[in-house]
């Protein structure tokens, strides 16, 4: 089983709540905050992507199927970065779900990595929430911050 945690805006609530996806093979089982919603499926032909056949997760698919939608962009955008510079990240890691944290080659010129990744993030980005990446390198103090969106 894999589990993965999110940040989601309910638009019934209105406010920030956390999202537990507890994934067994096809089978997503969804908690809100402290409320187990149910479990679903993956499908193409259903109107938001996902099948469910319990009421509460059914209610808040149309918002959640978008939200699941934005967390896997975000979760693919280190992966996009790695691919266009290659050998220049050497790591990542999600420091929380808006916030990762990239670890530059060592021989890199930090500011002029930090402006080319500026330039050319916005192609990679795939979702609207916002995001900072801090860029870094291995026993260096000095952090680049990036914003997106």
């Amino acid at each position: 089983m894999h589990t993965r945690t999110f940040t989601y805006i309910p638009t019934k609530i209105g406010s920030p709540m956390l999202v537990t996806i507890d994934q067994d093979d096809e089978v997503l089982n969804v908690t809100i905050g402290d409320t187990y919603l149910g479990s679903m499926v993956e499908d193409e032909k259903s109107e938001y992507g996902w099948q469910t056949d319990d009421p509460l997760l059914l209610d808040e698919l149309p918002d959640l199927s978008m939200a699941l939608k934005e967390e896997e962009a975000m979760a693919n955008l280190p992966y996009a970065i790695k691919d266009l510079f290659g050998e220049s990240i050497i790591n990542w890691e999600w420091e929380d779900d808006q916030n990762l944290k990239l670890i530059a080659h060592q021989d890199l010129d930090i500011s002029e990595f930090a402006d080319a990744i500026r330039d050319q993030v916005n192609e990679l980005v795939l979702f609207d929430k916002t995001m900072v990446i801090s860029l870094t390198q291995e026993d260096i103090s000095k952090v680049e911050e990036i914003y997106i969106n």
